[in-house]
């Protein structure tokens, strides 16, 4: 593949594109995919159909990232990617060929990192530094002495110095401290005590800099301060380049560095605490992403803190380089509506804007939001229970509870996971917020003293851990009636399970819900204050507590242990999906359709594989009691001493226990290759893919207080599985064989949804073909995109009247999946306004197998398609000893609307017909089992 030469005079800009995707394609950059990579592939996304490339965060990170949500500087193209002129040729190149581009950004966080500029600052200066406000700091916390921890280190900051790992030196025009090859600022408070470290009478030149040292101390204005800092510096380092004083400042270091009491009282003296990375569990004075240490918030509330975090991003806007942003985790904001008003008067009307947001019990996006939906979460998991047969939930919900020798319920393990969270890793967290409702003197001290010891911060943890959902949205007082409800009700849940909370359960009420008869507009705006405050922590402690902790140990069925989607769902019925699509159509019709992304735990085809599994309980189950036969002696003896975070008891236990061994069961039928092709390096990715899991997991090792023992043993017994001399292998692979057959009729008819639901077909970079990976990285491997572009060449320069029987023939190379995505991407190309703003209809089905299609029509006043996709079809196929193609649909037929066109072409396979009273769905899927019908006059 060669880069497109640009003409600019025949650069096209297609409204529509410009205003709204008509579909998106998901780049992940990095330093190893740089734009130079990138521009090389734009003709073969534009072959394929891509109208939007969806950026991964482009500006400048974490040298060495592999994700771009580390940044360090968002005015500023990452070095290790491109830079703003690259950026721009390739706008005008892909507004050449009427391409957009969305913008992945991160207004919530940055790297905790020395190249973070405006950070270090904050460490050299404190509360004098410009940017001090920027970062979302609590400069009061009563733990830390108005000094912001620094929380990298290895061990205790005293064992840290007695090991000699932390030193003064000169670096870049300023004094550091260093540790090992991390290097942070010192103030200039310590700059005497530096020089002055050797004992020597100073020179002239070093007088008049201590005097201009000392009368630093003076100034209190933050831009004068940084004015005379910089200047002293400047001074300094000239000075410094001087023969002399270099000699006498290696012996200044010296000194000072062989004597820890000196040292120690440098350390005592920063804007700035270093200590050990663990305290974070249980103190911490700024709030971090989840409980990622090295990625500090920002206080992107403030309108100054706003405009400098957007500037750049402004100027692309305006540029044209960026039609569209989307925006990451948008429930970590303070405010998030606020922030997106604020946008959006930024972006201007026409950007397309989304959110990252995970939706939870049929939640909804805010309807007064000013964007046109999410990046897709929720349709996935809409698509991922449609597939899942939901009669099959009770018998997969007992043989887990026999497996596990425990009647879990997933409900209380959600709560037990979230509590765990909250109380081992966010302590510092909830002790922050506890002292924050003192502070804002939200009750007095007569109603604090009423309360018995402790239950107001306990109390306070029970409505983050049982918020139901990641977060609410209220930023004035009183709260939104439903809103309102929505906590009262939380907070009699609690009453109901803990009545020792009542007490304190109900101040918190009355600050949050009960108003004074007379307007105390400070008091309120401080309840809020507070409120909107502990919004920002139930996001995190639901990602941690759920994503991240019980995805891992609920293992009923991982086919449901996914972002988006929850372990507690199992199926959705058909009528809930209309209903569910008829509801996206009328409210965020330009939503994206996601089927994965770069955080999904497994790729689409391996949760379209493991939704098979739901339609043959009974054969399924079966042989997994077989296998754990077959493989009990493949298990060794671990001790389990409780040193690390184990929630289990200790003792030995066989490893993997029960619930790891049926979790590697359904990875190995899920994400197993596809029979007969490259096999991917399959067993070192599924050796990192199981410590990664095991270490999430948090029942007998983490990422802190690894196990090794017990994961090395884990990993050994599943390498044994994938030997093909042991009797295991013999029947898994004649089952996995059978699976991923109908897994593949169950992937095909996901980019049929995709493609035509309302919302836009979001391609997650490499899933034209079939994507078996895991969680990442490994869904971030290398995509060959040569192979790609060649296969999309043989498939459109190959003509045939059997092209879908032969299609079948080489399934498992992954044809017929690009050449299905290629096909539909045209139609939406041809089509954006219909399947953009077109209506969404159910279509009855009826006959003897009316249960097993989901159909429905797009259309406008001039245009309609028929959907038609199969359901369940693993029970067909046993029933009729058939294969998925060659199904007998007996006498089941489509019903087809009065005012509807009759004739009809089928646009994948070019069959035509006529619908009189319906479509025979013998005739639909004739020659592939999937429905995409265009009715009316029949056309190319």
């Amino acid at each position: 593949m060669t880069p497109v030469t640009l003409h600019p005079e025949s650069i096209v800009f297609t409204p529509w594109v410009m205003r709204n995707p008509i579909s998106t394609y998901r780049i992940q950059f990095h330093k190893d995919f740089t734009f130079t990579d990138f521009e090389r592939i734009i003709p073969y996304l534009d072959k394929l159909g891509i109208k939007t490339v969806y950026a991964s965060p482009i500006f400048e990170a974490v040298p060495g990232s592999v994700h771009g949500y580390d940044g360090v500087n968002p005015q500023r193209i990452n070095p290790e990617i491109g830079t703003e002129e690259q950026l721009q040729r390739i706008h005008e190149v892909l507004a050449q060929r009427g391409i957009g581009w969305l913008q992945d950004i991160v207004p919530n966080h940055m790297a905790f990192h020395p190249d973070n500029r405006w950070l270090m600052d904050v460490l050299e200066k404190g509360t004098l530094s410009l940017y001090s406000t920027f970062f979302d700091i609590d400069w009061n916390s009563p733990h830390h002495q108005g000094r912001l921890m620094v929380p990298f280190l290895g061990d205790p900051l005293d064992d840290v110095l007695n090991q000699g790992e932390l030193t003064v030196s000169y670096q870049d025009r300023r004094f550091v401290l260093t540790y090992f090859d991390t290097a942070y600022p010192l103030h200039l408070r310590s700059y005497a005590s530096i020089l002055q470290a050797a004992n020597e009478p100073p020179s002239e030149p070093l007088r008049e800099l201590l005097v201009q040292l000392a009368e630093l101390d003076d100034i209190t204005d933050p831009t004068t301060y940084a004015l005379h800092s910089t200047a002293l510096q400047i001074k300094l380092d000239e000075w410094l380049r001087q023969s002399p004083a270099k000699s006498f400042l290696g012996k200044c270091l010296r000194a000072l560095n062989e004597s820890p009491a000196q040292l120690r009282r440098i350390i005592d003296e920063q804007a700035y605490r270093l200590c050990f990375y663990g305290e974070t569990d249980f103190r911490i004075n700024y709030r971090r992403f989840f409980t990622v240490n090295s990625l500090i918030c920002l206080n992107i509330q403030h309108q100054h803190v706003f405009d400098h975090v957007h500037h750049f991003t402004k100027k692309l806007l305006e540029t044209g380089a960026f039609q569209g942003l989307r925006i990451d985790h948008i429930d970590g904001l303070y405010d998030p509506s606020q922030y997106l008003e604020r946008l959006r008067q930024l972006a201007g009307e026409d950007a397309y804007i989304i959110v990252e947001k995970i939706l939870k019990d049929d939640e909804d996006l805010p309807t007064n939001w000013p964007i046109q939906g999410a990046t897709g979460y929720g349709f996935l998991s809409i698509v991922n229970n449609l597939l899942t047969r939901t009669s099959s939930q009770e018998s997969f919900t007992r043989f887990y509870q026999e497996l596990v020798g425990d009647r879990k319920v997933v409900r209380k393990e959600l709560y037990d996971k979230k509590a765990y969270i909250l109380f081992q890793h966010m302590g510092g967290e909830l002790d922050n917020l506890f002292h924050l409702f003192r502070e804002l003197q939200l009750a007095n001290e007569e109603q604090l003293t009423a309360l018995p010891n402790d239950t107001l911060k306990e109390a306070i943890g029970e409505f983050l851990i049982r918020c139901p959902v990641y977060r609410y949205y209220g930023n004035r007082m009183p709260l939104d009636p439903t809103e309102a409800d929505a906590i009262r009700n939380i907070f009699d849940h609690i009453r109901q399970h803990k009545s020792r909370l009542s007490p304190a359960i109900d101040l918190l009420e009355k600050v949050l819900l009960t108003w004074p008869s007379e307007e105390n507009t400070a008091y309120t705006n401080r309840a809020l204050q507070f409120y909107q405050r502990c919004m920002q922590f139930t996001g995190p402690l639901m990602a941690k507590g759920v994503e991240d902790t019980l995805m891992y140990t609920y293992t009923r069925f991982i086919g449901h242990d996914e972002v988006g989607d929850s372990p507690l769902y199992f199926g959705l019925t058909v009528d809930e999906f209309h209903q569910k699509m008829m509801d996206r159509q009328a409210k965020w019709p330009l939503a994206l359709n996601a089927t994965s992304t770069h955080d999904t735990k497994r790729g689409e085809d391996v949760r379209s594989r493991l939704n098979v599994l739901t339609d043959l309980p009974d054969e399924w189950l079966d042989e997994v009691r077989i296998w754990q036969t077959l493989n009990h002696q493949l298990k060794t003896s671990v001790v389990i001493d409780g040193s690390d975070e184990s929630d289990e008891a200790n003792g030995a236990i066989e490893s993997p226990d029960p619930n790891d061994e049926y979790f590697i069961y359904q990875t190995l039928v899920g994400a197993y290759p596809m029979p007969d092709q490259d096999g991917e390096d399959f067993p070192n990715r599924l050796d990192e893919y199981l410590q990664k899991a095991i270490r999430e997991a948090k029942r007998y090792s983490s990422h802190n207080t690894p196990n090794e023992a017990y994961e090395e043993a884990t990993k050994a017994f599943a390498r044994k599985l994938l030997d093909t001399n042991r009797p295991f292998w013999k029947r898994f692979d004649a089952f996995y064989r059978q699976i991923a057959d109908l897994g593949i009729i169950n992937s095909l008819a996901q980019v049929v949804l995709k493609c035509t639901c309302p919302g836009l077909p979001d391609v997650y970079q490499g899933c034209e073909r079939w994507d078996l990976s895991m969680v990442d990285p490994d869904n971030r491997r290398p995509i060959d995109f040569e192979q790609r572009c060649e296969s999309l060449d043989a498939l459109l320069h190959h003509s045939s009247t059997n092209r879908w029987s032969e299609l079948w023939r080489s399934r498992y190379d992954g044809q017929i999946k690009l050449h299905l995505v290629y096909t539909l991407l045209q139609e939406c190309r041809q089509q954006p306004v219909l399947f953009a703003e077109g209506q969404y209809t159910p279509l009855m089905v009826e006959g003897y197998y009316k249960d097993h299609v989901l159909a429905f029509a797009r259309h406008d006043t001039q245009h309609w398609y028929v959907i038609a996709i199969p359901l369940g079809i693993a029970r067909l196929c046993r029933d009729q000893q058939t294969t998925p193609i060659t199904i007998d649909w007996n006498d089941t037929h489509i019903l087809i609307p009065n005012e509807a066109p009759k004739q009809w072409q089928h646009r994948l396979t070019k069959a035509e017909g006529m619908a009189e009273t319906g479509i025979r769905v013998t005739d639909v899927f004739a020659d592939v089992p999937l429905g995409v019908l265009k009715l009316g006059s029949v056309d190319a």
